[in-house]
């Protein structure tokens, strides 16, 4: 029978297919991971694995009926796929949970379940393709690949083979291998850190405890920073680098106002401003928002006569061009106190 005319381009169908394969890549990831996990993040790969699963049949359900309605579908296909498919989706569920238990053939099932129905929504929908697979086929293929995908994951489900004791001896000493491994890994990543900040002291370079400056040994770091004994020319060359986010708390670190540290400064803090321009930097409220935390060094650097109007005033102006929080604008008036002064 002749296609009915279409008042258009299936648009529907194009917009229902994309989303379908990106449901489908969704959930073969989500699942792709979870033999290798731990098991929290094996149980959060399964979940995510099993909505994605629900959604995309969801989606398939509606290509088939956009496929009976506008393309040619037989009864017998029209009654098979709408029973055919909640069972495929319980046989995912299925097996992705068989998947994650590293029963690495489960992996087929989601993997070829999808595109099956797909495939047979496309070829009723779309007459080129009828024309290529006869309605017959199509049917036959279909049912003899879900009787396989479908009821093999179930009734390996409804019937367990014996337990293999042996077998789950072995993944329970991987497992706890694996998680020693890790374990021994952390604490020698930990005790390398103990050793490198042990190994400062005053003979060492600010630099090399900025690394420790915002962690857990942040106090201690920030102790240790004030006994450096390059630590002023330590903090220039830093600002001459524009490491000014680097050095947040410079307050914090017995450092003097001197002519060539507020230059320095000055420099880095123009440098920052001009970055505070959606034509410069996509992330310019983010920049924003990190110079605020400078406001301490400002504040105190303004008091002991650093001259900083001109960056200041180029930080103000920018702040106020893309200020859309009352939090912009009042980092931007505090900035104005200070020129002011």
């Amino acid at each position: 029978m002749a296609d009915a005319p279409s008042a258009g381009p299936p648009i529907g169908t194009a917009i229902l297919l994309v989303l379908a394969v990106v449901l489908y890549a969704g959930m073969m990831g989500g699942l792709s991971g979870a033999p290798y996990s731990d098991a929290a993040g094996r149980g959060m790969a399964l979940a995510f694995g099993a909505i994605l699963a629900t959604l995309l049949s969801i989606v398939l359900a509606i290509l088939l009926v956009v496929a009976a309605v506008k393309g040619e579908m037989s009864l017998v296909g029209k009654i098979g796929v709408f029973i055919l498919l909640p069972a495929a989706t319980v046989a995912m569920w299925v097996a992705g949970g068989a998947y994650g238990r590293r029963d690495y053939s489960a992996i087929w099932v989601p993997a070829l379940l999808p595109p099956l129905f797909l495939a047979y929504a496309l070829r009723a929908r779309f007459a080129p393709l009828r024309a290529l697979v006869k309605e017959w086929m199509a049917d036959v293929v279909v049912a003899l690949a879900c009787l396989v995908l479908i009821g093999v994951p179930i009734a390996r489900q409804a019937f367990p083979p014996p337990r293999d004791l042996a077998a789950e001896a072995r993944a329970a000493a991987e497992e706890a291998e694996r998680r020693a491994r890790e374990e021994r890994a952390a604490q020698q990543a930990r005790a390398a850190e103990q050793a490198k900040f042990a190994a400062l002291g005053p003979d060492s370079s600010l630099t090399d405890y900025l690394a420790f400056a915002h962690g857990d040994r942040s106090i201690e770091a920030r102790e240790g920073i004030r006994k450096v004994k390059s630590r002023q020319a330590d903090a220039v060359a830093l600002l001459e680098a524009g490491r000014l986010r680097d050095l947040s708390s410079l307050l914090e670190y017995d450092v003097a106002a001197t002519p060539a540290l507020c230059a320095a400064y000055g420099a880095a803090l123009a440098k920052a401003a001009s970055t505070v321009d959606p034509k410069v930097s996509s992330n310019y409220l983010g920049i924003a928002i990190d110079l605020e935390a400078q406001l301490p060094n400002l504040q105190w650097l303004v008091a002991d006569g650093c001259d900083l109007k001109a960056p200041l005033a180029l930080l103000e102006r920018n702040l106020r061009a893309v200020a859309d929080s009352s939090r912009i604008t009042k980092f931007a008036d505090e900035l104005a106190r200070l020129r002011v002064r």
